[in-house]
This record gives structure tokens, C-alpha cells and sequence, in this order.
């Protein structure tokens, strides 16, 4: 697989290349900066050069470096795209960075790619054996499903499914028919999985989804990404982003809603 890494010279995204070399699944990694202009190139090359050989690479992947003119945060998914990258590992700055530092910049990246993230903190590569997903009325979560099929086989790593329990009885048949689709799926393509149960709601997702990834020794969490919620939504600090710089320091599986046809083609809501 062949992923993408946004490099900004911080030692956090140096963190995010360091993870992606141990990502099991992993035979190519392209490393990618953009300069505002033609001048910086040469040095923003000697620049990737030197993370790209400060870190041993496995004899398995190949690591090339990528340099473009333009707003950095812009080209992201858009170069992903033309060099057919199938993932983008990003690392993040936490909370605080999100808001005020990159948060607007970062959010926008996500929610005009294309292209899944796994979106880091500071925090070492450990082993996916365990990945959590929250399942609530929503349709959109269904369309995160072929993403973590995906992943689960490439990590062989056992799914957690967390549903959200709802007194409204309408709002809990839906999660319940979601739920269902999940574990027939699941089932289907031989996936282990078990199922945990809280209530929780759209406002608290964020505190009570990470209190469960640590109760259920998760190693990574799964989450869609709204494109139809504006920038200001994000650096007030919805759920998603939360998430993304959650206490623990998982790493943040990121799934766009309304990129993925093939997800939505195939498993199309059922009520």
C-alpha cells in the first residue's frame, strides 16, 4: 500500500513517519511538503531528505520525497489523489494545536480528501489488534464499514463495536438495524468482533467513545468525517475533532462520509 505523509518540519510529523514504517501493510511512502515559492524548494528537499534517511527504513518499503508549489494544506488530498496514495498518515498537535494552531487547516484537509487518514499524536506505534467503532442512528456510519473491513483484515485486528444506546425508541431502532448490518457484514467476511453498549449522545461522544477504547484496551478509534460541517464548527471543537486529539493519544482512523461511492453503493442504508 502506498500512503502519503504532509510533512511540516515539526517533530510531530516526523512521529507520523515514524508510525507509518511499522504499519504492517505498508510497501511505499511518499513524503510531501509545498513551499509558497520556487526559491524554498531546493531547501525544503534537503529538508525531507534528512527525515527520510533519520529513520531506518524496513527493507520492504520504498520512501520517496515530494515537493509542490502552493498552499500546503490545499494540495494534500489533492496530491494524494494523483499519486494514487490509498491512506494519509497526519499527525496532530492535540487540542489546543487543533484550534488555534492548524485546526482549520487540518479539518479542511480531511473533509476534501478522498483519501482515509490516520491521524496520530505524539504518541509510539503500538500493534492494532483491537480497533473501536461507535455505532449510532446515523446514516452515515454505515458507510464507514468497507473502511473497517479493510483495515481489520490488513491489521488482522479484532472490531469493537460500540453501540449507542437511546431512550427515544425510534432513535434505538435505528442504531439497532445499524448494528445489525454491522455484525451481519462482519460475519460474512469472517471478522471477529464484539459488541459493548452505553448511552451516550452527540455532544458527549467524544469523552465517553475514549473512556470505552480504554476500558476495551483499543488500539485505534474509527470515525466519519462531515464535509457539510463548516471550518468555524471545527475550531469550536465538535465530537470529530475531539476525537482526533483524544486524551489517550490513539491514533484516529478518519473516514469521510461522502467520498467513498463505493461504500455508500454497497451498503446503502436499510431500514
Amino acid at each position: 500500500m502506498k500512503l502519503l505523509i504532509p510533512v511540516d518540519f515539526t517533530s510531530l510529523t516526523e512521529n507520523a513517519y515514524s508510525y507509518a514504517l511499522q504499519l504492517p501493510f505498508v510497501n511505499e511512502i511518499v513524503l510531501f511538503h509545498a513551499t509558497a515559492t520556487e526559491k524554498e524548494k531546493t531547501s525544503a528537499m534537503e529538508q525531507l531528505n534528512k527525515i527520510r534517511n533519520d529513520f531506518k527504513i524496513p527493507s520492504q518499503i520504498t520512501v520517496s520525497t515530494l515537493i509542490k508549489q502552493g498552499d500546503f494544506y490545499d494540495l494534500i488530498g489533492e496530491t494524494a489523489t494523483e499519486i494514487n496514495a490509498e491512506l494519509i498518515v497526519m499527525a496532530t498537535h492535540g487540542v489546543k494545536g487543533w484550534q488555534h494552531i492548524a485546526g482549520s487547516h487540518a479539518m479542511k484537509v480531511i473533509t476534501h480528501s478522498k483519501t482515509p487518514y490516520i491521524v496520530v499524536q505524539s504518541k509510539p506505534y503500538r500493534p492494532v489488534k483491537k480497533m473501536i467503532i461507535p455505532v449510532d442512528f446515523t446514516r452515515e456510519v454505515k458507510q464507514v464499514l468497507s473502511v473497517v473491513i479493510r483495515y481489520a483484515h490488513l491489521f488482522n485486528a479484532e472490531v469493537i463495536l460500540f453501540e449507542q444506546l437511546n431512550r427515544d425508541s425510534f432513535i434505538q431502532h435505528r442504531i439497532t438495524n445499524n448494528l445489525n448490518y454491522f455484525t451481519s457484514v462482519l460475519n460474512d467476511e469472517k471478522i471477529v468482533f464484539k459488541i459493548v453498549k452505553k448511552e451516550f449522545s452527540l455532544d458527549d461522544k467524544c469523552e465517553v467513545v475514549t473512556k470505552e477504547a480504554a476500558e476495551t484496551n483499543a488500539d485505534i478509534i474509527v470515525t466519519t468525517i462531515d464535509p457539510d460541517k463548516g471550518i468555524t464548527d471545527y475550531i469550536m471543537g465538535v465530537e470529530e475533532q475531539k476525537l482526533l486529539a483524544n486524551e489517550l493519544q490513539l491514533p484516529v482512523l478518519c473516514v469521510n462520509i461522502y467520498h467513498f461511492s463505493s461504500a455508500t453503493d454497497q451498503f446503502a442504508m436499510t431500514e
